[in-house]
């Protein structure tokens, strides 16, 4: 079958469930090769000995099966996408409408799944691919979500693993089924191969190592057809991968390869920034969806999981200096798109840190076990026993008034069953309830803190972290990011995370962020010391703190801020301070100051425009800092502006000039 993917190849389908038998497959076979337009890639499916699996699902469309779920399971590289796709072609030719969804552009969140299925029209044939991303909610999907479709739907979920019992039990199991794609037989192997221009000798060679794996067989014919023959090394998908693409050093297909192999999604924008400037982003972004390993999820290309670690080693393994640019350029990329408002790049920048300690915090990478939800009926006593049970009566007693009486403010984790096994309650000064307040004596002085010390608002308290299953850090990790994408403050400056001495991840990583004890904070609950971390993230906020610490991790400097700039501009005549300057270079105190204030000077001049609010933004700044002993007062004066209207000029013309200082430095 040759799809996005550019592969052909069959897919032997066993192990039926109930009410569907091989020999019902079997029946109306027309045993012939058959080829179909496949409308999700825009290109034409060629497949090849697939009509068993076609006349499956045409009788699924007809009806004749009295099944309207259909469960696709298999290994990763196994073929499921690519049959999907066909399956798609085959239903928009019988006049039925469909809808796809790639589980890599859903948050693992209920509410965020059942958004992807709204609006289904009658008769639509609905594909879910990447099941396992999102595992956790297959309860939620069978219980909320898939109900309320139209009662002519097809629902098509494919993913990696078996599918849970609650797909077979009850009524589910008289609409329900499940299909199983196994390693192609050597045959069909071969015949896969010769489609692709393999000869039959090298054919029966690659077959013996392949394992029947459909993409390292398209991979190795790609590989034949470029070099005529191939000895495979140990390390098989990554030397495939480098033998088909066969890119060189230097090339815009080589950084366009290495960017999908760093970024966690790749889109045309991100292409644009991370490629040279005179580089074609279209036509690379082109390129890469037809490469055979490499899917398209919405506007975004994904490398295939089987393929994206091997690809870093072989790719870039020998170019570090080359990887270390272009995570820096998809970094820069990555916190742009922040700075517009999308909270998602919380995710996208954890994904560019190879320090676990800062990375699990902010990853989805425990999607497939566990999913962030709101409070539900029942989940209050199901957390409230098991916390009591582990020994923490008297901090339930001070926690469940906020699920009783401030719903909004508690995040739930639950695992592949839809069981409760963690709980987040967040506080911010904007949204602090009162009502539970009022008998929190911790909540109240956490908020006494912040307000005392953080003086500003843009403040998150994880009033609870708790982490209630058997492996403390995935779920608990979920809870983290959904309380960062969920909390009323998008850019946290600050974090105030309590926790007990036992959590040891989570102290690790208040440690790593750079977060202080707050003695003050300190308590004893439940005969257990309970302290409470501050982390202060900068002026630029968490999504700045992200961007930081994969600059470190580069052994570049920390980028420039807005706190950074208005330090150097409140020392420009103080030689010494400039000196010590970020933005310093030279040899000797007076050099390395001269260059921050030449530095400062020509940003004025440049990052404005020519109107005259423009030019007002830039007077501001040189009245006020570079001319000679000027005060506000005196710079409101002379500009005939109220103080309100010049700080107002004032704060916007500093991060105007950290803007284009950070735009020049890239």
């Amino acid at each position: 079958m040759t799809g996005a993917a550019g592969g052909t190849w069959r897919i032997t389908a066993r192990n039926w469930f109930p009410g569907v038998h091989r020999t019902s497959v079997d029946e109306g076979g027309t045993g012939m090769d058959v080829t179909i337009g496949d409308r999700v890639s825009g290109r034409t499916a060629v497949l090849v000995g697939r009509s068993e699996e076609l006349t499956l699902f045409t009788r699924l469309l007809r009806g004749e099966l009295d099944r309207n779920v259909l469960l696709l399971h298999g290994p990763g590289g196994i073929g499921k996408t690519q049959l999907l796709r066909a399956w798609s072609a085959a239903a928009t030719a019988a006049g039925r409408p469909t809808r796809w969804i790639d589980a890599r552009s859903i948050e693992p969140r209920p509410e965020a799944i059942a958004a992807a299925l709204v609006d289904i029209a009658p008769a639509t044939v609905v594909f879910l691919d990447g099941f396992e991303r999102i595992a956790a909610g297959a309860r939620e999907l069978r219980d909320d979500v898939v109900p309320r479709l139209p009662g002519d739907a097809l629902v098509v979920i494919a993913g990696r693993d078996r599918p849970d019992a609650g797909w077979f039990a009850g009524g589910w199991a008289h609409v329900s089924f499940a299909m199983e794609l196994a390693a192609l037989e050597t045959g069909t192997a071969v015949e896969l191969l010769g489609a692709h221009g393999v000869p039959p000798a090298p054919a029966r060679e690659i077959t013996r190592w392949a394992a029947g794996s459909p993409l390292a067989l398209v991979l190795a014919a790609g590989a034949w057809q470029r070099h005529g023959h191939i000895t495979p090394e140990p390390r098989l998908v990554a030397t495939l991968v480098r033998l088909t693409t066969a890119v060189r050093w230097g090339t815009t297909h080589f950084d366009a390869l290495a960017t999908c192999a760093i970024a966690r999604r790749t889109t045309l924008d991100l292409l644009a920034d991370t490629l040279e400037p005179k580089a074609d982003a279209a036509a690379a972004h082109a390129w890469l969806a037809g490469l055979p390993f490499v899917d398209q999820v919405g506007d975004a290309v994904t490398l295939h999981d089987a393929v994206r670690e091997p690809m870093r080693e072989h790719l870039l393994g020998a170019r570090p200096a080359r990887e270390r640019e272009l995570r820096r350029r998809v970094t820069d990329h990555l916190y742009r798109l922040g700075t517009l408002g999308d909270r998602s790049v919380l995710t996208d920048l954890a994904h560019l840190l190879r320090n676990p300690v800062l990375r699990w915090t902010y990853c989805w990478d425990g999607s497939s076990r566990y999913h962030a939800d709101r409070l539900r009926a029942g989940d209050t006593e199901v957390l409230g026993e098991g916390l009591i049970a582990r020994g923490y009566p008297q901090w339930w007693a001070a926690s469940e008034p906020y699920h009783r009486l401030a719903p909004r403010n508690v995040v739930v984790a639950r695992n592949d069953t839809g069981t409760p096994v963690g709980y987040a309650v967040w506080i911010t000064p904007g949204s602090a309830p009162l009502e539970v307040l009022a008998g929190d004596e911790f909540g109240r002085d956490c908020l006494s803190f912040a307000d005392r010390v953080c003086a500003s608002t843009d403040v998150v308290i994880w009033r609870d972290s708790i982490d209630l299953s058997d492996e403390e850090g995935l779920a608990l990790a979920m809870l983290n990011i959904a309380v960062a994408l969920r909390a009323d403050v998008a850019n946290p400056r600050h974090a105030i995370v309590p926790l007990f001495q036992h959590n040891q991840r989570l102290h690790q990583f208040c440690l790593a962020a750079g977060g202080k004890v707050v003695p003050e904070l300190d308590r004893t609950v439940d005969g257990r010391p309970l302290c409470a971390y501050w982390i202060d993230y900068g002026a630029g906020g968490l999504r700045s703190h992200q961007r930081d610490q994969v600059y470190r991790e580069l052994g570049l400097p920390p980028a420039l801020n807005i706190e950074d700039v208005r330090a150097a501009l409140e020392s420009f005549s103080v030689a010494v301070s400039l000196a010590e300057h970020p933005l310093a270079v030279g040899i000797g105190v007076e050099q390395r100051a001269e260059s921050v204030r030449e530095t400062l000077r020509a940003g004025i001049a440049g990052a404005f425009g020519q109107s005259p609010k423009e030019e007002e933004l830039r007077r501001v700044l040189w009245l006020r800092y570079v001319e000679a002993g000027s005060t506000s007062g005196a710079t409101a004066r002379a500009l005939s502006m109220s103080k309100a209207t010049y700080f107002r000029r004032l704060n916007e013309g500093l991060r105007r000039l950290t803007e284009h200082l950070v735009a020049q430095s890239s």
